[in-house]
């Protein structure tokens, strides 16, 4: 979820980024890149709805998962900090290691902390097709905050995707007319879904604007180590994680991980490596190839939500997935 340009004179510089990109990568690399990034982002989002009991409520305590994701997180961006300073007496060129503007990863972190969590109510009252295609809609946040907080402008392009993104994600959830209401509380239970994703989207959206401005160096004019950055982002997720957890009165559980099976643990894996890996792919390649896997990621995840339940394959969803994929296509290339 990190973008690093620490090795790079001109941040802004999307030509010299790809200079650095072509050498530091080959082709083949690349295309394994996206290839484990796309089998994580669907993997996470199915293993955490096939860690839900036959009711469709999960057996442990939510929470937990982000507080272990953060944890992995750290402890991996520690290590890889470690290596760093030790493959190198003087260090990386132009690389800072300062503590004052810690408490400024604080507010990236909360925002991601509050994102998180939201995944599991989206996916318990909505469906995992409906979190992939709807996890989208922070596109649009992102957008609206960079126009109004950044004073970017959006051209005119970028306007009809963002109106395509919504109206594709609007169509998803799109319902047969004679199709009966299996539960009263239904309407209820998909209000709390569909307010989960609104605060999902506002919440991811901030954070990613504001994580932009800490690893460009415009919030601190520094220029600080990739892995520096992740270990104080990632030390503020595990702070909120501990105090949402310290705050909750878990009557009945032996411990921390009571009730956890192997999908919940493989959920905390496959979050904890694709929140890693996505940092690197966001340094080594372009928007395309985010974007070319967000968009697969809706389809494998759709394809296989369907295949294994008795929905199946809707027409709304198909085209739903096609129009967002077209939306998401166009807001990064223009």
């Amino acid at each position: 979820m990190t973008v690093s340009l620490v090795k790079l004179p001109a941040p802004d510089s999307s030509q010299a980024s790809a200079i650095s990109s072509a050498d530091a990568f080959s082709s083949k690399t690349k295309l394994i890149c996206c290839a484990v990034l796309l089998f994580l982002s669907a993997a996470a989002t199915l293993l955490a709805e096939a860690s839900k009991t036959a009711s469709g409520s999960y057996p442990y305590n939510t929470f937990v998962i982000p507080f272990s994701v953060e944890g992995v997180k750290l402890l991996s961006s520690a290590c890889f900090l470690y290596i760093a300073k030790s493959s190198s007496n003087k260090g990386s060129a132009g690389e800072e290691y300062s503590w004052p503007w810690l408490f400024l990863y604080s507010v990236p972190a909360l925002c991601y902390f509050v994102s998180n969590n939201c995944m599991f109510y989206i996916i318990r009252e909505l469906g995992p097709t409906t979190f992939q295609i709807t996890n989208n809609l922070k596109t649009l946040s992102t957008a609206i905050l960079m126009r109004f907080v950044m004073s970017h402008k959006l051209t005119w392009t970028k306007v009809k995707a963002l109106v395509l993104l919504v109206c594709g994600t609007l169509v998803t959830q799109l319902q047969p007319v004679l199709q009966p209401s299996r539960d009263q509380n239904q309407g209820v239970f998909a209000s709390i879904g569909y307010a989960a994703v609104c605060v999902n989207a506002f919440a991811a959206g901030l954070g990613g604007v504001y994580s932009e401005r800490l690893l460009k160096g415009k919030a601190t004019g520094r220029n600080e180590s990739l892995h520096w950055q992740n270990c104080q982002l990632y030390f503020f997720g595990v702070i909120f994680g501990f105090l949402s957890l310290s705050i909750q009165d878990d009557v009945g559980r032996k411990n921390l991980y009571d009730g956890f099976n192997g999908a919940a643990f493989g959920t905390v894996f496959a979050l904890a490596a694709c929140g890693t890996l996505v940092s690197y792919v966001l340094k080594y390649l372009d928007n395309f190839a985010k974007c070319f896997v967000n968009a697969l990621s809706m389809l494998v995840v759709g394809v296989v939500h369907a295949s294994t339940s008795a929905e199946g394959l809707r027409l709304p969803l198909v085209i739903g997935v096609v129009l967002t994929s077209i939306a998401i296509e166009q807001y990064n290339l223009s």
